[in-house]
């Protein structure tokens, strides 16, 4: 398999954050514990019409489940250049 067939949509690495999280609700509450912000319903947004992350909340979704910022949102965040995958052949 090739790398490129590898890589997560910014909608597939939201999935993942979600069931990483426990889903919607528990997303929601590991990043705002008051609800008071961020809601379970803003979590369905971003999955159902947004197709991604809002990117006002995607380091606090990558700090709360693992998923990188580079995969929830590669359009805001860049593949880090300290990435294996990412180096040349220099020999």
């Amino acid at each position: 398999m090739r790398e490129i067939d590898k890589l997560l949509s910014p909608l597939e690495a939201l999935q993942k954050a979600v069931e990483t999280a426990g889903g919607q609700t528990e997303l929601a509450k590991s990043i705002d514990p008051n609800q008071e912000k961020l809601k379970q319903q803003n979590i369905w947004n971003w999955l159902n019409r947004d197709k991604k992350t809002s990117a006002k909340w995607v380091v606090k979704v990558s700090q709360a489940t693992g998923v990188s910022c580079h995969e929830l949102r590669p359009d805001i965040f860049p593949e880090p250049a300290n990435d294996p995958s990412n180096q040349q052949d220099l020999a």
